[in-house]
């Protein structure tokens, strides 16, 4: 239970000088190494005054402080989630929604709803669905044309590397049996008569996807704050936004943002293309902005694709194929890109799934470093599915983060079904090696990918302990050699996503002079088991001193 009073206390020669406006009591876990845990923290507009004792703390007190007692939870930094699609996710929420739905029917069931129930659209736009629902993780067209064979429709997979088309979207496209694969994508065939079946991977999404129309700027506005103030909700206070892509958004982030209207500390990023990353780099330099809360200066880049669609660059075939997968990038062209932008003062972030997109991907940070001598740029890998042992140091070695997303990290449809099935025994005793890569020393923080998965930091944090579903007490684990600790799942989440983005000074820790970016939690983690810890709730978000979210 919160207790939460406004005290009204009479100074009488305390011989304190400063006032808080704020004092929270609790079980309190600082994330600062030579003060671990304290009673007690006292706050001034927005910034840390004082961490330690309860009878301290008090003597704080004035007229108009408030108090929060947090008797039987925790009291944590704020979570800072280095992979997150939070602008897009806030706009996919008001189109048709396919998350979390487990069966074929569900999925119908949904689309004909939406379609009934937005008959003036042009187009039939969303995403979400599970790539093991469908057989193969390959939809039809057929089986959209039965719901809407008159408007166009994509609804994008919840990976968001396929989308699911109907013909009416292929005709308009002018998508047809003779239509040859885009470079770095593959359009998925009936392999009776060649014909497109309905599934777009990779780069193929964008054939059909250009022609969509371009979201308003209410749209995109109200899509981010509706987004921000979920995130808030769980907790979250930090940000990596990986890929904006168009300009508005990025706009929407810095002007929201500065209107208060999202609290957040933001790390926007814009996409770079093998095809004209030079002209990239260019526009980049002149958007570039850092805010008080908010700035962009992080390129974002795709190494390859995922496993479950075979789009994942390997080292070695697919089973039973001859088929690697996709590398985005020729290595020589992603070691001069890099380089480019390393050079020119930008983070770069890097997508990479597969043991060869890690690999060149590593090889690009190595030769940047070897040209332009050492950096403290903080370039970050997200994702990291399939690591091979022999890159395993390498982050640490080359001061790369690690931006695991944990919550995947367990035996679920897409690993038995998808993965473990195409990559074989061996290989897949490198999956998600979260263990193996912080015994290293390297820099480790959490990311959702939200939408693809929970925005909930919990979620990710449980499974990363447990290597099971969340919620699960027992049963199969995937690879529990790899699992970690909470006290450094909650590191990832906090201090070292903090320096991940620059923040280091500021916030991830609760410590005098940083800023107060605050939570509480219903219970304490380290006093339940494991598999509990998806179910312990944020009750109170607090950002720059400011209370922004109370359950």
């Amino acid at each position: 239970m919160i207790i939460q009073s406004v005290l009204i206390f009479l100074f009488s020669g305390c011989g304190q000088k400063q006032s808080a406006d704020l004092i929270i009591i609790g079980n309190i876990y600082t994330m600062d190494t030579d003060q671990p845990n304290a009673e007690a923290v006292a706050i001034k507009n927005g910034e840390i005054l004082f961490v330690g004792h309860r009878k301290i703390a008090e003597g704080y007190k004035r007229f108009s402080t408030k108090m929060y007692e947090v008797p039987n939870g925790m009291v944590l930094p704020g979570f800072i989630d280095t992979h997150v699609h939070l602008l897009w996710g806030g706009i996919e929420a008001t189109e048709c929604d396919l998350h979390n739905l487990n069966s074929t029917e569900e999925i119908y069931t949904v689309i004909r709803n939406y379609i009934k129930s937005h008959p003036g659209e042009d187009w039939v736009r969303g995403g979400g669905w599970e790539v093991p629902v469908f057989p193969a993780g390959s939809p039809r067209k057929e089986w959209l044309d039965i719901i809407e064979p008159d408007r166009p429709v994509i609804l994008y997979s919840a990976d968001g590397h396929s989308a699911w088309v109907n013909s009416k979207s292929l005709e308009l496209a002018g998508i047809d049996r003779h239509t040859p694969d885009p470079l770095n994508g593959r359009i998925d065939r009936d392999p009776d008569t060649a014909e497109p079946s309905g599934t777009l991977r990779e780069d193929a999404m964008i054939l059909v996807g250009k022609f969509l129309p371009a979201y308003s700027k209410k749209q995109i506005e109200t899509g981010l704050i509706n987004a921000a103030q979920k995130a808030n909700s769980f907790g979250v206070t930090g940000i990596l936004d990986a890929g904006i892509g168009e300009i508005d958004g990025l706009y929407a982030y810095r002007n929201l943002s500065r209107s208060k209207k999202v609290n957040l500390r933001i790390s926007a990023s814009q996409y770079a293309e093998p095809s004209n990353w030079r002209k990239s780099l260019e526009k980049m330099k002149s958007l570039r902005f850092i805010d008080k809360n908010c700035r962009m200066n992080t390129v974002k880049l795709f190494a390859d694709g995922v496993i479950e669609g075979r789009t994942a660059a390997l080292l070695e075939p697919y089973l039973g194929t001859e088929d690697r997968g996709i590398l985005n990038w020729p290595p020589d062209s992603m070691n001069v890109a890099i380089t480019a932008f390393d050079k020119a003062g930008f983070q770069v972030h890097v997508h990479a799934i597969g043991d060869q997109g890690i690999r060149i991907t590593l090889d690009a940070f190595e030769y940047a470093r070897d040209i332009n001598g050492p950096f403290d740029k903080r370039h970050m890998m997200a994702h990291i599915q399939l690591i091979h042992p022999d890159d395993q140091p390498r982050f640490n070695e080359l001061d790369i983060t690690a931006s695991f997303q944990s919550l995947w990290a367990y035996p679920d449809d897409y690993i038995t079904q998808m993965t473990i099935p195409v990559l074989g025994a061996q290989r897949s005793e490198w999956l998600y090696p979260i263990g193996s890569v912080e015994k290293t020393g390297a820099h480790i923080t959490g990311g959702s990918d939200w939408t693809v998965s929970s925005l909930n930091p919990l979620d990710a944090i449980e499974v990363a302990v447990t290597r099971r579903e969340p919620g699960k007490r027992a049963g199969n684990a995937l690879l529990p050699g790899e699992a970690v600790g909470l006290p450094t799942m909650l590191k990832a989440y906090t201090v070292d996503g903090a320096y991940s983005l620059f923040l280091e000074d500021k916030v991830g820790s609760i410590q005098v002079g940083k800023r107060a970016d605050i939570i509480f939690l219903d219970r304490n983690p380290f006093s339940i088991p494991p598999h509990e810890i998806s179910s312990v709730k944020v009750t109170h978000t607090f950002f720059d001193g400011k209370l922004v979210y109370e359950q």
